[in-house]
């Protein structure tokens, strides 16, 4: 546990995380269209309006950060708060550690399902050299693009800031299902 984690966080944010990423498919999951084209959209973009793009499949180029509670996207360019949690579809998981109850798996013995939306993912050779390339290091930065189905989650007004999440660590964030690695580039 996170020192300064109160334990009713950690249950509260335990909850959150098995209430939006569901490990097995339920009963009636939502079949996205067969040759659905993705959005192209900037990170800047995505951050202006989220809603307009939740359960959209998208594609997107940004830095990707990967180390101890922490994978997610970034742009530089774009200022203010805003964070995408990501997360591999298919079976594989990144292996990212943070509190309550994540572990480092690298399968799932179910493709990912959030919201009722299966997600599958493409495990080519681009997305291996992505997956070595953001666990190289204990913080790990690449430029990618990535192709995934896109989570704004819930609106949440906080005393400091409001924002959308309920997924990641501690329910920081938006969601980016990862379902392909378009292209990645090492960032020294």
């Amino acid at each position: 546990m996170k020192p300064g984690c109160p334990f009713w966080m950690v249950l509260l944010i335990s909850f959150v995380v098995l209430a939006a990423i569901q490990t097995h498919a339920p009963v009636k999951s939502i079949q996205q269209p067969k040759n659905e084209q993705p959005i192209k959209v900037s990170y800047c973009e995505l951050k202006k309006d989220p809603v307009a793009y939740n359960h959209k499949l998208v594609e997107i180029t940004a830095f990707v950060s990967h180390g101890f509670e922490d994978f997610t996207l970034f742009d530089p360019t774009c200022s203010g708060y805003f964070d995408v949690w990501l997360e591999y579809g298919g079976t594989s998981v990144s292996g990212t550690m943070y509190c309550c109850g994540v572990t480092s798996a690298r399968s799932r013995p179910e493709k990912l399902v959030v919201e009722n939306i299966p997600i599958d993912l493409v495990a080519d050779e681009r997305f291996k050299e992505f997956d070595d390339l953001i666990r190289r290091g204990p913080d790990s930065i690449v430029r990618a693009t990535v192709m995934g189905r896109f989570f704004a989650g819930e609106y949440i007004e906080a005393p400091r800031r409001s924002f959308y999440g309920g997924y990641g660590h501690a329910g920081c964030c938006s969601l980016l299902a990862i379902q392909q690695v378009v292209s990645v580039e090492r960032v020294p």
